[in-house]
């Protein structure tokens, strides 16, 4: 397991708080594609209180964080986070999950792990994400 180093995508209240945990004991990358939300956790801040400040400073060597994908290529475990928003009509909108899938696929080596950890129907996982990959 030390060989093992995470990354993970999308870092809402669903992502940070797994981060920041993994990074208690591994390598993390924490990614996300809002710039911003990168630049207030490198200072230590997370602005939606999901992390307090000292927690997320007590775990600074063991995270980087990123907008770039291509610092992650040295990761072989990838856990998906985004949101899967649904419309008025109470359907998925599963683009979050396709463009992060599509994101990851250019980094993947042979032997990495992909964890989708996303509220989604029977199948979405098989039959949308893997084909991205």
């Amino acid at each position: 397991m030390n060989k093992n180093k995470i990354c993970v995508i999308g870092l809402g209240y669903v992502g940070l708080p797994l981060a920041v945990a993994f990074a208690e004991k591994f390598k993390v990358v924490g990614f996300d594609v809002n710039a911003s939300r990168i630049k207030e956790l490198v200072s230590g801040y997370d602005r939606t209180l999901e992390i307090e400040d000292n927690l997320l400073n007590s775990v600074k060597s063991n995270i980087s964080y990123a907008t770039d994908i291509q610092d992650t290529k040295d990761c072989n475990i990838y856990i998906v986070t985004v949101p899967t928003p649904i419309d008025n009509a109470n359907r998925p909108d599963l683009r979050p999950l396709v463009e992060s899938s599509k994101t990851i696929a250019t980094v993947l080596s042979k032997g990495d792990i992909v964890i989708y950890e996303s509220t989604v129907y029977p199948g979405v996982t098989e039959d949308i994400c893997v084909p991205e990959i």
